[in-house]
């Protein structure tokens, strides 16, 4: 039986910088610009948010034996999702784990399937 293993997923740390578009909650402001804070020393919310851009670590591409990726901007986020542990292999048949992962590359295995070459990835940007 031939069975079809590969790794769980496989990282790829990018390099540089990118724009990153941050989000936070309005907060009420003296008149020097400080947070107002409430009784509890919590800043004081007004409601909806601000956002803005923010020049940050490239981050992290995660791909996965299925084609598919994802961008991780965070290494906390990278230890919280388990992807900084070394991956295990899996058996794409049955899911079953299939011990420890051996050198393969899931990165062109994604890019074959999203049609996407070298010349798209956002390293390139």
């Amino acid at each position: 039986m031939n069975e079809n293993i590969k790794p769980r997923f496989e990282v790829h740390k990018l390099k540089g910088k990118r724009q990153r578009s941050l989000v936070t909650p309005k907060i009420e402001r003296d008149a020097k610009g400080e947070p107002v804070l409430d009784k509890e020393g919590n800043e004081k919310l007004l409601g909806g948010f601000d956002e803005h851009e923010e020049s940050v670590d490239a981050g992290w591409m995660v791909y996965f034996p299925n084609g598919a990726s994802v961008h991780v901007w965070t290494e906390e986020e990278m230890k919280r999702q388990g992807f900084l542990n070394e991956p295990t292999l899996v058996n794409m048949d049955t899911g079953d784990d299939a011990g420890a992962a051996r050198g393969q590359s899931l990165k062109s295995r994604s890019e074959s399937i999203s049609g996407r070459g070298r010349s798209h990835t956002a390293a390139n940007l």
